[in-house]
């Protein structure tokens, strides 16, 4: 029977204003912020009560009133949950309510049509008026395909995962990996490699490029024993018209210059809903099967920071309830789509650290995180309340500021400003409050994404920087272990981002010079302060933070401190290795004549197939160099093997494997009792195979095997497409002595003038047993001679490094690579060298050193920070700002320098300034800098970065080796303009720092 419009416009404005009058709060105001006692309590009214869904049938109870008893109670279900409302409604059955006015629906799950009810959202009506608000399924009785114990890890800590195998290595416990949904969703079929997917009776197609390269990704940090969280985004794709992005998308997000990259969902067209409703559908089946085939996730975070939705769930200018309106139906159709497939999937919402203050100042933009909570509750528990929970953000008050036990915004009450580490007790406080629990319990709370700043310019950080960072997290981190009510504290980010605005979170520093932002160089002090935190070794890594922090007892400031708690996790054992030692007494684990052989893909490959007697493991696409490549086996009950003997790998690498100077195998073993040995070798690219053995400890003699991995790599930020072959991989009595030797030589000189410098040549042991002997630099191999040919090793046991010392006599071509022969084996190597030292021509740590604005600046001054990111100077202290006029945007302003006398330059080889300025120029397509010298003959030399990047510290250089008149420059320039925009007054600030030249 069609309901009848005589009190609502629509579903859409049905559910909004039922939860706002059930909240005690009018249509349209906002809902006020009291503390968690006095929040309005949600009663219960005439309408639906509850919707069950079961496998096959959907029963609904309600309540119509008294005064309607013995009345017929009719429902119908809206196929989606789009805005249309119950323009589409259809019958779903009638009931005739009971003495006390109650009533009871039952009908079937599916439609004719294939629509699953499991979406619907049912209304109740009596004579064609509505009753109640609409209901949503709130009752889930179906049978999951998977209804596996939500699993248990070992303590807290995780990360935002990038290398999925530095992650194993880190002791990773929760992990949250970004998916596009316009990434891998088509709007229609374009081949048949497509991946189709059923959903309501229609199908849709997937990429399988894009959702196979998720399927590696999530594959190896699962199979590492990581709980994943699945980050559910859309990113626009203009340039891919297959991509469902035109769909999916809000049809109302902003493109405007300042709105988000990040799109919220579209829920308010029928097409928009299906495709959501499909696509949520898919991720959740494919990424929760009982066999794991492509990895397993048990959590969704849908779409990021919801509360700042003009930047990161751009879905258009929206006051919170309209917002939250379509933002609550995503977050509802991702809760249902989950426990359809994995019965304890957790769905969260993203929330930053603006509790009672938006991050913005347009209320149509930004909304506080406490007031979406309140909100979303009311919302949810007005339409059948679900299990959504909370994926919160507590970033520092000021993310460049990583001192945040300093911040002042952060206070211990239910309306400070802002919830970050400082006060992050005050979540869980304020979510046990009787009105915003989820079945008499306090929704869940994970930190889904947070970190610490490194201050400085990414390429060149300060101990103390690294030192401040890696103290900040040890202080959050501990808080966050002693508060119960958190399941999880996974840290922004994996690796420095050079264009994530001057930001330095990540546990790597970044390689500049490599082809990617994110390109992993060296470990910054906070890695191993991650790694062994949850260690027997927690205190003494964090150790160094109380004096950063001023304190002399982690207890002084963390309640429920207990040192004995921190050891949660048991450090992995490393063990020398032999390589190419005869194997004797052995017993197979791995052997590729027939097929795999249990053996898997892991971390960073793509396929790994049996043929000829070998496992032929592939590369998956973009990979680093020394990211390790791995395969793995794991064990049951039923096949345990005892943890006793040697184990061996026979490992082929190709010559042209193009993985740097030196390539490593590693077998990595898991026991029974939780124990993880590995043991790494260094083996020669070459073409034949060789064999890597380590030796299991006796303290895990009595335990079996549970999973062995075989691991190569090589080293550098290179991007090579290789692959290897495991011809065996076996359990042996014993190993012979090694036939080369394991051992890692790397040399470096102390000054960039070679010829009388000293060079260091370390010796790193890899073997199990003692390194010693003697070394020999033999001059007729390699670029460079030493005056002294040859040196004793002291005696180096596994693990530990000889250093040599060299005094360099001559050089030959470009003086790069040095041979090092060990016995009757000759490695050559890379020689590195410190780089020249630069001169200083201007710092500005005093004054501005005589610089003037010059065309369209208004002012110059120097300053010890600034807005724009990095927000401190390129080094030292000071740095020249520029503020410029109102000038159309793609006008240079210009700043110079004319120094009382010229220059000389004639030493120099390159001249140099680092430059930095704001972003944001409306349709900017980019932004350039120029950096201008002149001589007094008039002549100019002048460098174009048409590739600058605002909010980051660009270098640049200008070559002068070959300027015949730079031994008299009179002046030093440097422009700065938008580029592809027709914005007629903008007004940007630009700094410079670091003037300064090369010599040879």
């Amino acid at each position: 029977m069609p309901i009848r419009r005589k009190r609502f416009s629509g579903i859409a404005a049905i559910a909004t204003t039922a939860a706002l009058l059930l909240s005690g709060v009018s249509a349209g105001a906002a809902i006020a912020s009291p503390r968690p006692a006095e929040l309005p309590v949600v009663e219960s009214s005439a309408g639906i009560a509850s919707v069950a869904v079961a496998d096959e049938m959907v029963t609904i109870t309600g309540f119509a009133g008294a005064e309607n008893a013995g009345t017929d109670v009719d429902v119908s279900v809206s196929s989606a949950h789009s805005a249309a409302g119950v323009d589409d409604a259809q019958e779903f059955g009638t009931a005739v309510a009971g003495a006390d006015g109650s009533f009871s629906v039952e009908g079937p799950r599916l439609q004719a049509d294939g629509t699953d009810n499991l979406y619907g959202q049912f209304t109740a009506a009596v004579d064609g008026d509505a009753i109640g608000a609409p209901h949503f399924a709130d009752d889930l009785r179906l049978t999951a395909a998977s209804t596996a114990e939500f699993p248990q890890v070992l303590d807290k800590k995780g990360l935002q995962v990038a290398l999925s195998d530095d992650a194993e290595s880190l002791g990773v416990q929760h992990a949250a990996i970004n998916l596009d949904l316009a990434g891998i969703m088509l709007n229609k079929k374009t081949s048949d490699d497509n991946i189709p997917f059923t959903s309501g009776g229609q199908e849709y197609y997937f990429d399988a490029s894009e959702v196979e390269a998720l399927d590696t990704q999530i594959k190896a940090v699962s199979d590492n024993g990581a709980l994943v969280n699945l980050i559910v985004l859309l990113y626009e794709h203009d340039d891919e018209p297959d991509s469902a992005a035109n769909i999916l998308i809000h049809p109302d997000a902003s493109r405007e210059p300042g709105a988000g990259p990040v799109f919220g969902f579209n829920t308010v067209t029928d097409e928009g809903v299906k495709y959501t409703t499909a696509a949520m559908e898919f991720i959740a089946s494919r990424w929760s099967r009982t066999d794991e085939q492509f990895g397993r996730a048990v959590g969704f975070i849908v779409g990021n920071e919801v509360n700042t939705q003009w930047i990161w769930s751009n879905s258009g200018e929206k006051t919170i309830d309209e917002f939250l309106n379509d933002y609550s139906r995503a977050l509802r159709i991702m809760s249902l789509s989950s426990r359809k497939y994995y019965d304890q999937a957790r769905t969260y919402t993203s929330l930053t650290q603006h509790w009672t203050v938006p991050a913005g100042g347009n209320s149509n933009r930004f909304y506080p995180s406490k007031d979406v909570i309140e909100k979303l509750n009311a919302l949810s528990k007005a339409g059948g309340d679900f299990p959504w929970f909370i994926a919160y953000h507590p970033y520092p008050q000021d993310l460049f500021h990583p001192d945040f036990w300093n911040d002042t915004d952060a206070t211990d009450t239910i309306d400070t400003k802002l919830i970050t580490f400082k006060n992050i007790q005050v979540l869980p406080e304020y979510l046990a409050a009787d009105e915003l629990l989820y079945k008499g319990e306090p929704r869940r709370i994970i930190l889904s994404e947070q970190g610490c700043h490194t201050p400085g310019p990414g390429s060149n950080l300060t101990l103390d920087a690294e030192k401040l960072q890696a103290a900040c997290f040890a202080y959050a981190y501990y808080k966050i272990r002693f508060l119960p009510s958190i399941d999880s504290f996974i840290l922004h980010r994996h690796v420095d981002h050079q264009l994530e605005g001057g930001l330095n979170l990540g546990l790597w520093a970044y390689d500049p010079s490599a082809d990617k932002p994110d390109a992993p160089l060296r470990h910054k002090y906070s890695y191993d302060v991650f790694k062994y935190i949850d260690t027997a070794r927690s205190l003494e890594v964090t150790d160094f933070a109380k004096e950063i922090i001023g304190i002399d007892d982690w207890a002084d400031v963390i309640d429920g401190f207990d040192p004995d708690a921190l050891d949660e996790r048991r450090i992995t054992t490393t063990v020398g290795t032999r390589v190419d030692g005869q194997v004797t007494g052995s017993a197979l684990l791995g052997a590729f004549d027939v097929d795999e052989n249990g053996w898997e893909v892991s971390d960073n490959v793509a396929e790994a197939t049996a043929g000829e007697g070998v496992l032929h493991v592939v590369d998956a696409p973009g990979m680093y160099a020394k990211q390790w490549r791995s395969v793995a086996k794991s064990f049951t009950a039923d096949d345990a093997i005892a943890a006793r003997g040697w184990l061996s790998a026979s490992v082929r690498l190709p010559v042209d494997t193009e993985l740097g100077t030196d390539t490593f195998v590693q077998i990595r073993a898991t026991t029974s009792s939780g124990q993880v040995i590995e043991g790494e070798a260094r083996v020669l690219a070459d073409g034949e195979f060789h064999s890597a053995a380590l030796q299991l400890p006796e303290a895990v003699a009595g335990d079996t095997l549970v999973r062995v991995k075989v691991m190569v790599r090589g080293t550098g930020t290179s991007r090579p497409v290789t692959s290897f072959d495991l011809e065996s991989v076996s359990l042996s009595k014993s190993v012979a002595t090694s036939q080369s030797p394991n051992v890692v030589v790397a040399a470096a000189a102390d000054s960039a003038d070679l010829v009388g410098s000293t060079l260091t040549v370390s010796l790193t042991n890899l073997d199990v047993d003692a390194l010693r002997g003697a070394v020999r630099i033999p001059n007729d191999c390699g670029d460079i001679d030493v005056s002294r040919d040859a040196a004793r090793i002291p005696e180096t046991p596994t693990g530990g490094v000889a250093a040599l010392e060299f005094t360099v006599s001559a050089v030959r071509g470009d003086a790069s690579t040095l041979c090092v022969s060990l016995g009757r084996h000759t490695v050559e190597v890379e020689v590195t060298t410190p780089p020249p030292a630069p001169n200083g021509r201007y710092d500005f740590e005093i004054d501005t050193q005589g610089w003037e604005a010059g065309a369209n600046v208004d002012s110059i001054a120097r300053v010890t920070s600034f807005a724009n990111g990095p927000r401190t100077p390129h080094g030292g202290v000071g740095a020249l700002e520029a503020t410029s006029r109102p000038a159309p945007a793609t006008s240079p302003r210009v700043i110079s320098a004319t120094p009382e006398k010229a220059v000389d330059l004639s030493a120099a080889t390159s001249v140099h300034v680092w430059a930095d300025s704001y972003g944001g120029a409306p349709g900017a397509t980019g932004y350039v800098a120029t950096f201008t010298l002149t001589a007094a003959d008039g002549t100019t030399v002048t460098t174009l970065n048409t590739e600058f990047s605002p909010d980051k510290w660009n270098e640049l250089s200008i070559d002068v080796s070959g300027w015949d008149s730079r031994n008299a420059v009179v002046s030093f320039e440097v422009s700065f303009a938008a580029i592809g925009t027709t914005y007629p007054n903008w007004v940007p600030k630009f700094q410079i720092d670091d003037v300064g030249y090369l010599t040879e």
